[in-house]
């Protein structure tokens, strides 16, 4: 299993070892480039209808600093701390099923941790090496950014747990003449809030996208993680992911489908779901925004079936500084909600 690792690593050796002729003949100047940006993302809502606990409430979905350094045309080195929720509250039961009164002291909900840190090595203009805390490729490098309005809500994956935003690990991108993107990934598998396991199993991911003409993409990822000898009666997990869109100046659509099969290493526990989403500019200040997703099985919200409507308008205030009216319907549990979304980007 560890094949794809070593593959990996010795080709970063043979690459760099190459590119050591170049550099010296080159001679680059080590200029050290900086740059830093950080993201707020507020929101307010209320429940219309169904039952919602609280029924009222004010939210902090991202709180994000990051910063970068080009350290010269080669090496670039990027940090990024995140705010969310790192800690889950736990349910005990006795024998029966009835639940037990315990003292547990859960931690806080916006809980500073760290998102990404990478070091990125480009020898050639159609390879990059990366190695260090980085971003899934799974859906965080590409559904979220072509979505567009993570400070309204985030992608389908994201908010039912189809896969870690980010894990520790090394990567190789190979690019084609700006049509093709191939991206080998080898990770821990446990996500950025727990270290690598006792039995040191790996997770291997394979991201595909293939760019037609200007502003249209096919997207087709897939990673596989054996499961820990040390859990009895554990199966392989694995994930298929596909995804399509086309944005314009005025418009942007996009639908995926993505499958989960032995969701937590366990047997039948299959989870599977559809996101489309469509958005349409008014004005070049103003979108209206649309998004329907059917979801089959998902954590955390415990939901065995259910379909999801979002209707909104986008509006940007300022350059920096974008606000949202939006609803959102969920039919199990049924429940309708009005949000009152901003986002300030710097």
């Amino acid at each position: 299993m560890r094949t794809g690792l070593l593959i990996l690593l010795s080709s970063l050796l043979t690459i760099n070892s190459f590119s050591q002729d170049s550099l010296s003949k080159k001679n680059p100047t080590d200029v050290l480039k900086h740059k830093i940006w950080a993201n707020i993302f507020a929101s307010y809502y209320t429940t219309l209808s169904g039952s919602n606990t609280p029924s009222s409430a004010f939210e902090m979905p991202t709180a994000l600093l990051g910063y970068s350094a080009s350290l010269n045309d080669r090496f670039k080195a990027t940090l990024i701390y995140d705010v969310t929720r790192t800690t889950n509250a736990i349910r005990v039961t006795d024998s029966l099923g009835a639940e037990l009164n315990v003292s547990y002291n859960e931690g806080s909900r916006y809980t500073a941790f760290l998102k990404m840190a990478e070091i990125k090595y480009s020898p050639a203009s159609f390879i990059d090496f990366h190695i260090g805390q980085l971003l899934n490729t799974q859906y965080l490098t590409t559904q979220d950014k072509f979505w567009g309005y993570r400070y309204i809500y985030f992608t389908f994956q994201e908010v039912h747990r189809y896969g870690n935003p980010a894990d520790f690990g090394a990567q190789v991108d190979l690019k084609y003449n700006s049509k093709l993107l191939a991206q080998l990934s080898v990770t821990n598998g446990d996500g950025p809030f727990k270290h690598q396991d006792s039995d040191a199993n790996f997770l291997y991911s394979l991201n595909l996208e293939y760019y037609p003409v200007k502003g249209a993409i096919v997207k087709f990822y897939s990673d596989f993680s054996p499961a820990p000898k040390s859990l009895i009666g554990g199966h392989d997990k694995s994930v298929t992911s596909l995804f399509a869109g086309y944005k314009s100046e005025r418009y942007r659509f996009a639908v995926e489908y993505n499958a989960v099969k032995n969701y937590g290493f366990t047997k039948n526990s299959d989870f599977w779901g559809i996101s489309s989403f469509l958005s349409y500019s008014v004005t070049p200040m103003a979108d209206i925004i649309g998004r329907y997703d059917y979801i089959n099985r998902s954590l955390p919200l415990n939901i065995e079936r259910s379909h999801f409507i979002l209707l909104g308008l986008h509006y940007k205030l300022l350059s920096n500084l974008s606000g949202s009216v939006n609803y959102r319907y969920l039919t199990e549990p049924q429940k309708g909600m009005l949000y009152f979304s901003f986002g300030a980007k710097f």
